[in-house]
């Protein structure tokens, strides 16, 4: 009986020992997937702000090239009404 009690005790000390070390790695999977899930989503927030900085600045753009066309479409127009002006002047005067 006493050679059964101590096969158990070395028994009991070496599977305690094994399953320690497998709690302790599974703790550190878990940690370790945990950092790399929040470097992910800081990751992601940063891409999402960059993103989204980027087309701010293409709106920004846009208004300015329309912005620049809607004043040289006026000034075209402006000069074209000059030009029709001094058009009906010289007929006005050719009919004189």
């Amino acid at each position: 009986m006493k050679k059964f009690l101590t096969l158990f005790a070395v028994a009991a000390i070496f599977s305690a020992v094994a399953c320690g070390d497998a709690k302790k790695d599974s703790s550190n999977e878990g940690d370790e997937a945990k950092e790399l899930m929040d470097e992910m989503n800081s990751t992601m927030e940063e891409v999402t702000e960059t993103g989204e900085e980027a087309v701010e600045a293409v709106v920004d753009s846009m208004e300015v090239v329309a912005d620049s066309a809607a004043n040289a479409s006026g000034e075209m127009m402006e000069e074209a009404a000059e030009e029709m002006e001094e058009a009906a002047e010289e007929m006005e005067e050719a009919v004189k």
